[in-house]
């Protein structure tokens, strides 16, 4: 078993150097009329793709639910409910959650987003941390390290129009190994966490307090 686990590490080593893709290109719907204040359940998808060694989707099962808040001021914001999951790589469960503190070592590419960083990117593919929230669980899961840890249960960022594409970072972390989600310094989305957005359908959830 010891050998089959070192083999996966090597394995998602592999997949995770040679590159990441989640979805294409971003539309917005900045002119669709304001919403009430209140919140909503909106339709959303998050890919965390890596396309080596036949296709890996890390983001997938992780999201659970996405909500959608308008405030009495006109401001809004997304919040992304979370849990941990897992992938199978050759025969082989990892699995999976996304890490606030990951124990990586690594010294960040200069231009991007350091191993940890909860954030999204505007417009000019900008990273964006100011705003931010998370929420941590009340429930844990090993690192590679074997430790018990704390996932992160959600993420709230604010949004200033509808797009149908969001450009997020964050680490995602498993009983063997991770990897940072992210813009790469040359502007390349490839290697970031997508989250794809259908606001034709929004359902109300509560009145805003």
């Amino acid at each position: 078993m010891k050998r089959q686990i070192a083999g996966t590490a090597a394995i998602l080593a592999c997949l995770l150097s040679t590159g990441m893709a989640g979805c294409s290109g971003r539309g917005s719907d900045s002119s669709a009329p304001a919403d009430a204040p209140g919140s909503y359940s909106v339709t959303a998808s998050m890919s965390c793709y890596i396309p080596a060694m036949g296709g890996v989707e890390f983001g997938a099962t992780l999201l659970t639910d996405t909500e959608y808040t308008v405030s009495e001021d006109g401001s809004a914001e997304l919040t992304l409910h979370l849990t941990k999951s897992s992938v199978t790589i050759y025969s082989i469960t990892c699995y999976t959650f996304v890490d606030a503190t990951p124990d990586t070592g690594a010294e960040p590419t200069e231009g991007e987003a350091a191993d940890g960083t909860i954030g999204y990117y505007d417009d000019d593919l900008g990273l964006v941390t100011e705003g931010v929230e998370y929420t941590l669980s009340d429930d844990t899961t090993p690192n590679p390290a074997g430790e018990e840890v704390h996932y992160v249960d959600s993420i709230t960022f604010p949004v200033a129009e509808k797009r149908e594409t969001y450009y997020l970072t964050f680490y995602i972390n498993s009983t063997v190994m991770g990897a940072q989600f992210k813009v790469t310094a040359d502007g390349g989305t490839a290697r970031a966490a997508t989250l794809t957005v259908d606001w034709s359908a929004l359902q109300t959830r509560e009145a805003a307090e």
